[in-house]
């Protein structure tokens, strides 16, 4: 089996990308390929485990780098590819005998999907099997004439999980790819005084035993804190749990 751990990246996110490689990559087996993905506006050339790709390198432009992510992928003969965020922690040899190899579609299923919804993953980190992969490749952007969603949007992952679903692939929830919101207030740069803490989910939470994936969503998801805020919080998470 051939497995792709496509890390997102962007040419404004340097500091990301040199954190991810200098803690969890160096465990990834040999039998896994990692590479960082950046869209259009390179400076230079790209590194022996990056590929620069002709799509929008912007957070508004999402869908279009998975998808073009996930057609390089297809392109060069994977069976599963992991959608990685770079602000994500993995342990890599966990992960990778967690099962996803029995699913099209795995990820960990964001809670506020009700019954009745199509099963939507946290956008973080999510598995696709070559099946599901082809189906990605061949589906119109949002917004584009006859995609799934009639309106542009950054949201990859429902976007993603409605063209596998309108296809008869259906999320596998897997909770061990966990939304991590830190143990500490962390200041907005407009605001001197300490966030409050978030009033319908508190940032500490006990991820569940087995954990092998946290994404720094510290500070609310709002990406606003210094570069230097959240790396120091994920080689914390990453020491803890090495």
């Amino acid at each position: 089996m051939k497995t792709l751990i496509a890390v997102v990246n962007a040419h404004s996110r340097e500091e990301f990308s040199d954190t991810v490689r200098s803690t969890w990559v160096p465990k990834v087996p040999n039998t896994t390929d990692v590479k960082f993905f950046r869209g259009r506006g390179a400076q230079r050339e790209p590194k022996e485990d990056e590929v620069f790709l002709d799509c929008d390198d912007t957070y508004l432009g999402l869908p279009d780098k998975v998808r073009s992510i996930v057609r390089w992928a297809y392109n060069h003969g994977y069976d599963y590819v992991l959608k990685c965020d770079d602000d994500v922690v993995l342990k890599p040899v966990e992960m990778l005998v967690s099962g996803f190899d029995r699913h099209d579609f795995t990820g960990s299923q964001d809670p506020k999907v009700v019954s009745g919804e199509i099963r939507t993953p946290w956008g973080f980190c999510y598995w696709l099997s070559r099946k599901a992969m082809k189906l990605v490749v061949d589906a119109p952007l949002p917004g584009e004439p006859g995609s799934t969603h009639s309106y542009v949007h950054n949201n990859d992952e429902a976007w993603v999980s409605t063209v596998l679903y309108v296809n008869g692939i259906f999320l596998n929830n897997d909770q061990r790819y966990f939304l991590y919101r830190g143990k500490v207030d962390c200041p907005r740069k407009d605001n001197p005084r300490a966030l409050r803490r978030h009033k319908e989910r508190p940032y500490q939470e006990p991820y569940p035993v087995g954990t092998f994936a946290w994404c720094l969503y510290i500070d609310a998801g709002l990406h606003h804190l210094p570069a230097h805020v959240i790396l120091t919080e994920f080689r914390k998470i990453f020491e803890e749990n090495k």
